[in-house]
């Protein structure tokens, strides 16, 4: 298996809308938002180089989003790393004994295919995987 990139790097936000301006007045422009009501959450995408930062705001009090910041505060949540084939990669995973949160890939940002590695499995670091869409 081989990552191609680190996508994005997931930030835990209680206000997207504070974050997201003071980010814009350094240059660090928004170019894209959604609400993903199955997790909870609503996001903006801040591309940087290839990359992109990604602000999560929790739209319940129940989500994982929500859970993280009473957990731990507001800060780094995950990191998303793209592969080529997640289906492949999870298997791969999977044969060496990683635990994963998510066993079948599911809908994510921008549509794309996501699932989540346990973090019992990744030295306490939230990773998500992500194969892009062609219309990326």
């Amino acid at each position: 298996m081989k990552y191609k990139r680190i996508e994005h790097v997931a930030i835990a936000v209680k206000n997207l809308d504070a974050v997201r301006d003071t980010l814009a007045t350094i240059g660090i422009a928004c170019d894209h938002e959604e609400t993903l009501p199955a997790a909870g959450v609503r996001l903006a995408m801040l591309p940087i180089g290839e990359s992109a930062l990604e602000l999560l705001e929790p739209q319940n009090a129940t989500g994982r989003t929500a859970e993280w910041i009473r957990d731990r505060g507001e800060g780094l949540f995950h990191i998303c790393l793209e592969v080529d084939d997640i289906d492949a990669s999870l298997a791969e995973l999977r044969a060496k004994g990683v635990k994963l949160r998510d066993e079948v890939p599911r809908a994510g940002h921008g549509g794309h295919r996501i699932a989540f590695l346990d973090p019992a499995s990744t030295a306490g670091i939230l990773i998500e995987l992500v194969e892009m869409t062609a219309a990326h």
